[in-house]
């Protein structure tokens, strides 16, 4: 099984690497995160942090992992309520991004008809069919399971 310090940088690169990809996606090809898309990147921005951290100073590494537990924790449940929004089994009304299109007639027409604006039931971005919040959602389910199980190996 993997040790802790393999998980913890394993879960410090997915880190760098889902911020990058949504940024990626915000900046370059233009697609806006909604408020939830935005909340669930805070637990990623504070893995990275303390994956820093934990590059520099290894002398914190048993709090620096019980953070990372936590985070993966509040990331899993932020995916899942965004998950849930997204296929409208619950009703959040501040889940909503501005989509800008690149055409300036297009982006008359959407300003008069005030359909610029884009809730999470409509999610704009998918893969395969799954929206981004289902993948956040089995990441942290996978992670989790990888630490418990982790956890579970080291007692035995």
């Amino acid at each position: 099984m993997l040790n802790s310090k393999i998980i913890f940088n394993l879960i410090f690169i997915f880190s760098i690497f889902s911020i990058s990809f949504a940024l990626y996606l915000e900046f370059f090809l233009g697609y806006m995160p909604c408020k939830l898309c935005t909340y669930q990147r805070i637990p990623y921005y504070l893995l990275i942090i303390i994956g820093f951290i934990n590059i520099f100073s290894k002398k914190y590494f048993k709090y620096l992992y019980i953070v990372l537990i936590t985070l993966i924790l509040s990331e899993l449940i932020l995916s899942g309520y965004h998950s849930l929004v997204t296929f409208e089994i619950i009703k959040y009304s501040g889940c909503e991004s501005a989509i800008l299109p690149s055409d300036i007639t297009q982006l008359k027409e959407a300003l008069l008809s005030d359909n610029l604006v884009v809730d999470c039931s409509n999610a704009n971005l998918k893969y395969f069919g799954i929206p981004l919040s289902i993948y956040n959602f089995l990441f942290s389910n996978i992670f989790l399971l990888i630490i418990i199980l982790n956890a579970y190996k080291k007692k035995i």
